[in-house]
C-alpha cells in the first residue's frame, strides 16, 4: 500500500512568517518557525514595514515549493503492505496452504481471512538529498530589499538537510473471507537542519545606482527536530472476484490529518485512496495494484494569489512486481512504482543580472544574481523495491527492503532501508 506520508527546507520560516496570515508564528515553536534556514532575509534594517512586507511575499512564493514538496511526499511515502503472510488456497473445497509470503510495499488482493488479525511494525529511514533536480546542500538563492535611499542586493547558496524517520504500526482484521480492516499508525522524527554559504551583499543607490560591494554575509546555522504521530490512515479492502490462484479486490485508504503538520509530522490535509489490486499465487507471483488519490487543502499550501489554501497535489499510482518463493520460508519480492503529482509547485533554477556603477571614475560591474523560481506542473516519481521476507516460525514474518528512487524530480532520498517484523493470529 502506499500511504505516501510523505515530498523540509529552506525557506520554510520565509512562507511562515509572510504577511498573508496563512501562518502565524508569534511565540511559537514549530520546526517551520524555528528554522529559518539562514537565508539573512530577515537580518536587513532600514526598512518600513510596508518594504519588509513586500521582501517576505517574494520569499513567500519560493517557500510554498518547498512547503508543497515536503507536505506532498512526507505525508506519502511508502508503508509496508498490510496483508502478508502464508496464503490458503483451496482445491476442491481442501484448504491448502502456500508458501509464498507476498509482496512488501505493494498491496496483495486476497485478504488475511476471516476473523484473523495482521500486526506489523516497520522501521525505515528517509534521507533527502536533491528537490526537483536541485542538491539541498548547493540550493541558489538571491533577494533585494529596498529602502527609500537604497536598494539591498544578496546572493548566497543554503546548505540544507532533511531527515525522517519512521516507525510504522499496521493492523489488520479480516471481517469476513472477503473483507479486512486495517489501521496504520505511523510515529516519526523530523530532522532539519540549514546554513548559509558564499553569501555575498550589494547595497546600490536608489538615485545614481552607484554601487558599493561585495561585502560578506555572516554565516549562520540553525537546527531543529520533532517527533510525534503522523497522520493516520484508516482502509478497508473487499475480494470482488476470488479465484483458486488469481484474485482481483478493491480497496480504500482514508488518511486523517492527526499530524502535526507545522512539524512536518503530518500533512494537515484529508487523503482519500481508491485502488484494484490483483494476485496471481504461484511459486512466482505476479502482482499489480492501480490507485488515485485525492488530497483536501492544506495550509502548508497557501494560496499565493488570493487568500485561502490549496489542496496537496495528488494523482495517479501504479505497482507492478512479482514476488518468488526461494524456498519455504524465504521470498523475495520486488516492485515497480510510481506516483503522480498533478499541477504541483516545482522550483526552476534562474540566474538575473545586477548592473551598477563603482569607483571613481565609474565603471560598469555586472553582477549574476542565482535564484529559484517555483513554476506549476505534473510529473511523476518512479521507485523500485527490492527486498525479502523470512518465516522463522508459524506466522511470524521478518522482512528488509531497499526503495531507490528512478528520477530525480520532486523530493529525492537516498536508497531507503526498510525493516519490520509480522505477525499473523487467528481469533475466535
Amino acid at each position: 500500500m502506499r500511504n505516501r506520508i510523505p515530498q523540509a527546507l529552506i525557506f520554510v520560516l520565509l512562507s511562515t512568517l509572510s504577511m498573508t496570515g496563512q501562518i502565524n508564528c508569534t511565540n511559537s515553536n514549530k520546526l517551520v518557525c524555528q528554522v529559518p534556514f539562514s537565508t539573512g532575509v530577515f537580518n536587513t534594517t532600514g526598512l518600513t514595514p510596508a518594504e519588509k512586507n513586500k521582501l517576505l511575499q517574494q520569499a513567500q512564493l519560493i517557500a510554498s515549493g518547498f512547503n508543497s514538496a515536503i507536505a506532498t511526499q512526507t505525508s506519502q511515502l511508502p508503508l509496508a503492505s498490510s496483508s502478508s503472510g502464508t496464503v490458503v488456497l483451496y482445491k476442491a473445497g481442501v484448504p491448502q496452504t502456500y508458501d509464498n509470503l507476498g509482496p512488501i510495499l505493494s498491496e496483495r488482493a486476497p485478504t488475511v481471512g476471516k476473523h484473523q488479525l495482521f500486526l506489523s511494525f516497520t522501521a525505515s529511514q528517509f534521507f533527502f538529498t536533491d528537490i526537483d533536480g536541485l542538491s539541498l546542500h548547493k540550493v541558489p538563492f538571491s533577494y533585494a530589499a529596498s529602502s527609500s535611499n537604497s536598494t539591498l542586493y544578496v546572493t548566497e547558496t543554503v546548505n540544507s538537510n532533511f531527515k525522517v524517520n519512521q516507525y510504522v504500526g499496521i493492523g489488520t482484521f479480516g471481517v469476513t473471507d472477503k473483507l479486512d480492516v486495517s489501521m496504520i499508525v505511523p510515529i516519526e522524527r523530523v530532522s532539519i537542519g540549514s546554513s548559509n554559504l558564499n553569501g555575498q551583499e550589494y547595497i546600490l543607490d536608489a538615485q545614481s545606482n552607484l554601487g558599493q560591494g561585495p561585502f560578506p554575509v555572516t554565516q549562520q546555522y540553525f537546527h531543529g527536530t520533532a517527533s510525534g504521530v503522523g497522520d493516520i490512515v484508516f482502509g478497508a479492502k473487499y475480494v470482488v472476484r476470488p479465484g483458486e490462484r488469481s484474485t482481483l479486490s478493491v480497496g480504500l485508504y482514508e488518511r486523517v490529518p492527526t499530524g502535526d503538520d507545522l512539524n512536518y509530522l503530518g500533512s494537515g490535509a484529508w487523503g482519500t485512496n481508491p485502488y484494484a489490486a490483483f494476485s496471481y499465487v504461484s511459486r512466482v507471483s505476479p502482482h499489480a495494484r492501480l490507485g488515485y488519490q485525492w488530497n483536501s487543502e492544506t495550509e502548508l499550501n497557501p494560496n499565493l494569489t488570493r487568500s485561502g489554501n490549496l489542496a496537496l497535489p495528488g494523482g495517479l499510482q501504479y505497482d507492478i512486481g512479482a514476488d518468488w518463493s526461494a524456498t519455504k520460508h524465504l521470498t523475495v519480492a520486488g516492485d515497480l512504482m510510481g506516483n503522480q503529482y498533478q499541477n504541483a509547485p516545482r522550483l526552476v533554477p534562474r540566474t538575473t543580472t545586477l548592473n551598477y556603477q563603482t569607483g571613481q571614475p565609474p565603471v560598469q560591474v555586472s553582477v549574476p544574481l542565482h535564484g529559484i523560481v517555483v513554476t506549476n506542473s505534473t510529473y511523476w516519481i518512479n521507485d523500485i523495491s527490492a527486498g525479502a521476507k523470512w518465516n522463522p516460525w508459524k506466522e511470524l514474518i521478518v522482512t528488509g527492503n531497499v526503495l531507490f528512487q528512478l528520477n530525480n524530480v520532486g523530493m529525492r532520498a537516498r536508497p531507503t532501508p526498510l525493516v519490520g517484523v509480522s505477525y499473523k493470529f487467528g481469533i475466535h
